[in-house]
């Protein structure tokens, strides 16, 4: 199943919906729709894992990428990664919280990012 990328807003923050298999195939249209999902008016921006069902070491790469862009524009950054799933086992082993907040629910991002 490929990745599958669903964008909204909520007031002032991105809110990116990833879905499917994150992997090398979708790799590069997933980095450019994530890079120009963030508004020159954003807080910052959320990526939704709740429906991924899979990411490889190139999505892993894709995130710490994004993080990285988003820091240099003084932007947050969070992901919901919800708990015991492949997912969250990939992403706990490559400590994602060392460059993005994580939260088990997207209100809880949403609070998070949207809090001094």
């Amino acid at each position: 199943m490929s990745a599958n990328v669903k964008f909204d807003h909520r007031d002032s923050i991105g809110v990116a919906r990833l879905s499917g298999d994150v992997d090398i195939t979708q790799a590069s249209s997933v980095r450019k729709q994530l890079l120009s999902a963030v508004r020159n008016e954003d807080l910052g921006l959320v990526v939704d894992l709740s429906r991924a069902r899979y990411i490889d070491s190139v999505g892993v790469s894709l995130l710490f990428e994004l993080a990285e862009r988003l820091a240099g524009r003084q932007l947050r950054f969070a992901v919901v990664m919800p708990p015991d799933g492949l997912v969250e086992r990939v992403l706990t082993i490559v400590n994602l919280n060392s460059v993005a907040e994580v939260h088990p629910s997207l209100d809880e991002a949403l609070a998070a990012l949207q809090s001094p």
